[in-house]
């Protein structure tokens, strides 16, 4: 993909990420990490120690492109502290709470349940799950997963 292509399709999965949440859900069992990447709260400097050099850094998120795979990592503005982490691709090396890219809505279901929240995006053909209460949240297109994001971002309605 071009620059501004990834560019975009990463800011309209971070704005996926970023649904408004009421304040009413409680946080039980969160996911923290991408296996095979980083954690939310790492620092820039554990990033870099992890992953490497991104391949396109910016001041408040790095993007990695590694084989058909991309990852963003983006950065909270205050704590420098990393708080969203965005997977797509085509590999299973990555997985959040044992679910990769490629597995089939029902593995989805057994490991989450149902989702808390469904975006339907009939156009696309993609219905994007979330689980704010696990810090969760899938891209399911067909019958598989095509990106997932782990993300601790809460907004609340105003």
């Amino acid at each position: 993909m071009t620059g501004n292509i990834r560019k975009f399709t990463y800011v309209l999965l971070l704005a996926a990420l970023m649904t408004v949440v009421p304040s009413s859900y409680s946080f039980a069992q969160k996911i923290t990490k991408v296996n095979g990447a980083v954690s939310l709260g790492y620092t820039k400097g554990q990033v870099l120690k992890t992953l490497g050099d991104p391949a396109s850094p910016q001041k408040f998120d790095f993007f990695y492109e590694r084989g058909e795979d991309e990852l963003i990592v983006c950065f909270d503005d205050m704590t420098k502290l990393a708080e969203c982490i965005i997977v797509r691709g085509k590999s299973t090396m990555y997985s959040a709470g044992g679910i990769k890219i490629g597995d089939v809505r029902s593995n989805v279901i057994k490991s989450y349940g149902k989702p808390e929240r469904v975006v339907d995006y009939r156009k696309s053909g993609v219905e994007c799950w979330y689980y704010p209460s696990q810090n969760v949240n899938f891209a399911i297109s067909g019958d598989k997963v095509s990106s997932f994001g782990v993300s601790n971002v809460t907004l609340v309605k105003r």
